[in-house]
């Protein structure tokens, strides 16, 4: 299952705003994370570069076996203790209250049931620990979210489901998780926070 073209280009279609500031936001993301983490749609593991050091060991879900080729090339390069795993978010294949922290980074957007994925990861986290976000929602300025109406159709058919104009933030505050902090990008198409476990 999944588009071996897709996971071919990811990284390259990727570059120009990792470039523009997106790596920069991943970087920041991690800042500070300890412990044990779960990434929840790792996909080509361009967050692998960037785990802490303090980060004890890493868990990286995918379900797409393309992508977690991918994600396994980069995974041997990596100075952090990490496991990779072919699973769905909305079965996460891990005991209750074992991680300190989630990270999730564009991939909420492409998962079917963000809400369900949201949940297993309230599951696996311990009280009190933390998820970090970066993902693309829809804008609360009007001009942006109606490109973003406009292009989600012909987007979602070419990023493997990707839907730009979706509520993110709304969708975390209907769930369990506590949100502490969100950071917007300029035209508000990119939202990177935490939430805690309450």
């Amino acid at each position: 299952m999944g588009s071996p073209l897709l996971a071919k280009v990811y990284d390259a279609v990727l570059a120009p705003s990792e470039r523009m500031g997106v790596r920069e936001q991943r970087r920041r993301l991690m800042g500070g994370l300890s412990g044990r983490v779960v990434e929840i749609g790792a996909g080509t593991g361009l967050n692998v570069p960037l785990y802490p050091a303090s980060a004890g060991e890493v868990h990286a879900v995918e379900p797409d076996q393309h992508m977690l080729e991918k994600l396994r090339s980069k995974a041997r390069r990596s100075n952090t203790r990490l496991f990779l795993y072919r699973a769905d978010a909305h079965r996460l294949p891990f005991n209750d209250g074992v991680f300190d922290a989630a990270i999730v980074t564009f991939a909420l957007c492409t998962i079917p049931e963000p809400e369900r994925a949201l949940n297993e990861a309230h599951r696996v986290v311990r009280g009190g620990g933390v998820l970090r976000f970066l993902e693309h929602v829809r804008s609360e300025k009007r001009r942006t979210a109606g490109w973003q109406d406009r292009a989600a159709p012909l987007w979602g058919r070419i990023s493997g489901g990707c839907r730009l104009n979706q509520p993110t933030v709304e969708i975390l505050e209907a769930t369990r998780w506590e949100i502490d902090d969100v950071w917007r990008s300029g035209r508000g198409s990119v939202v990177a926070g935490q939430a805690f476990r309450t």
